[in-house]
């Protein structure tokens, strides 16, 4: 009933527009029951990157009224604690989606009217370039509407804080009992977008962020401009933000053999030339590649947010070869540290930060030359604040960020993963490695050789609706109650459960303590050939992810392995 009560208020009260009214009493119908309990049968809850959601009509869906919801939770959060910092002023962004300007200017009103001082984007923003400006400005806070790289009817609400990553515990939770705490919505201030703008509480920000953002990006630049003159290189934004700064930026660097996808440097909420706007995704690729000349031996493509990078390379016999997250962190990673190590200024206590998804090389390849190693839970606001706790606490350099999910930062200049920085670093490293006649696909295999061959593969089952959130549930929960003994012939020798912080050894009968992360629903298995699999429901879409790590000394061998393991541990 408390449901019903909910949407008939929605249905109802005038402070909601006629068609979210009109749509909210079709919910009210016995044969809408089930719709209608996954609009309004809970409150859309931040995960890895923030809220995000399918928009429409209700409480667990993105809408104007979510989004003041959630700005009036962060409102009353930033006056609780603005006595504690000297910063102010919370600057937003938003990226090309169906009504990403609109919910920007509906979070502008609700803040204006708490007297909280709004810096406005002017044109859609690339995420990083948000959280940079967040850092220029010293603001207190920054919203960015994105949904990333999900489909077309999807937005998202990202909250950062000032130290210019995304938020974490407490403030996320503080945040939604905030919201919780919320009544009636027709009694959340706001103040007309257009009067905030005329009584100066909000402020536009135009191309000196953008200015400013390049600079720093190209401070951090390893490459040499008379390499990068001779590389064909073609990009795309995949309808997104990204080709607002890339294209440039690799200008700057001395990139003269530039193409774009031109019909997707559009900025279009339906994404009309792919199936998914997502990198990680080679379909993605497909214009890129069909425009390719035979001169073009990179294709660069950024999420629609711009933070994340995605890579295709030509092979020594000229052959595209899309490459997975974990090959582009690896490849960048090589990059950094041979550039550093070649100029003499590879810190002696940096560190590397990665995830307990990310392939294993990464921590290997880290430590062989001399780094510190951190790894945190999935979601890149656990390395931002493990990068700063490190240089904090032990004086240290942070050097390198990465997840396996194409995300990538090196430098202080963003508090979350950047996919423009990440552009020209690749496109850096693959000119570098064109000037010794070696390809991408060359160096790759030269890494395997000098670390040992891995081999690393994500699968990923898709659930719906409230009965698929319940079925992931229900495989989390059997997994950790009756966790295989053996899996493709290998003993399982370890688990390891972040939620319950715990590990069990397959030699000791009582688990002992876990790495000590933040709860979070993974669970990890090691087995006794050293493979490991790691279950995780996603923080941002009804999916459930499985990544596996292998390594070993013969890449046709692991290639078999990783069939009969995935077999063995996805069957029914």
């Amino acid at each position: 009933m408390e449901i019903i009560e909910t949407v008939k208020f929605w249905a109802e009260n005038s402070c909601f527009d006629a068609e979210t009214r009109a749509e909210a009493k079709k919910l009210l119908d016995a044969e809408n029951q089930k719709k209608r309990e996954e609009c309004f049968g809970s409150l859309l809850e931040f995960g890895t990157g923030g809220l995000r959601g399918i928009m429409g009509v209700g409480t667990n869906r993105i809408n104007r009224y979510t989004v003041q919801m959630a700005t009036e939770g962060v409102a009353r959060i930033i006056e609780k604690k603005k006595n504690e910092s000297g910063t102010t002023g919370v600057v937003i962004g938003y990226d090309s989606r169906h009504n990403s300007f609109e919910f920007a200017k509906v979070a502008s009103e609700v803040l204006a009217a708490h007297g909280i001082p709004v810096y406005l984007f002017r044109k859609i923003a690339p995420t990083p370039l948000v959280s940079c400006e967040l850092l220029r400005r010293q603001a207190i806070a920054g919203i960015i509407i994105t949904a990333s790289h999900n489909p077309p009817e999807y937005n998202g609400y990202k909250v950062y804080w000032e130290n210019g990553g995304l938020i974490i515990p407490p403030e996320d939770s503080q945040i939604i009992e905030e919201v919780r705490n919320i009544t009636r919505i027709d009694e959340i201030p706001t103040i007309p977008f257009e009067k905030a703008v005329q009584e100066k509480k909000m402020e536009w920000i135009d191309n000196e962020a953008d200015e400013y953002f390049l600079e720093r990006v190209r401070s951090l630049s390893l490459g040499q401009r008379e390499n990068n003159q001779k590389l064909g290189v073609i990009f795309t934004p995949l309808h997104g933000t990204g080709g607002r700064l890339v294209p440039e930026l690799l200008q700057q660097q001395g990139f003269e053999n530039v193409n774009v996808v031109e019909e997707q440097m559009v900025p279009d909420g339906d994404f009309s030339t792919v199936a998914s706007p997502n990198p990680e995704d080679y379909k993605a690729f497909t214009m890129a590649m069909e425009q390719a000349s035979g001169n073009d031996e990179l294709i660069l493509a950024n999420d629609p947010d711009a933070d994340r990078l995605g890579a295709m390379v030509r092979d020594s016999e000229k052959q595209w070869h899309w490459l997975t997250g974990n090959q582009i962190g690896i490849l960048i990673l090589d990059f950094i540290l041979s550039s550093l190590k070649q100029q003499n200024r590879l810190p002696q206590n940096g560190v590397v930060i990665t995830t307990v998804v990310t392939t294993p090389l990464v921590s290997k390849m880290a430590r062989k030359n001399g780094l510190n190693v951190v790894e945190v839970l999935t979601g890149f606001k656990w390395i931002r604040q493990a990068a700063l706790r490190f240089e904090k606490e032990r004086g240290g350099k942070f050097v390198f960020g990465m997840e396996e999910s194409h995300g990538y930062l090196m430098g202080a200049h963003s508090g979350d993963k950047d996919g423009i920085w990440a552009s020209m670093a690749f496109a850096e490293l693959v000119a570098a490695l064109k000037k010794n006649d070696l390809t991408p696909v060359d160096r790759l295999n030269q890494i395997h050789q000098q670390y040992g061959t891995h081999l690393d593969a994500l699968r990923t089952q898709t659930y719906t609706g409230t009965e698929g959130l319940e079925k992931i549930q229900q495989i989390m929960c059997e997994l950790r109650d009756y966790p295989p003994k053996t899996v493709a012939g290998q003993a399982v020798i370890q688990i390891t459960d972040f939620l319950e912080n715990t590990i069990i050894r397959a030699d000791e009968t009582n688990p002992v303590q876990g790495p000590g992360l933040p709860k979070s629903n993974v669970i990890s298995l090691e087995l006794s050939d050293c493979s490991r699999i790691t279950a995780r429901p996603s923080g941002t879409e009804p999916k459930i992810k499985y990544y596996f790590n292998l390594h070993g000394e013969n890449s046709e061998l692991l290639d078999e392995r990783l069939d009969a393991i995935q077999a063995d541990f996805l069957s029914d």
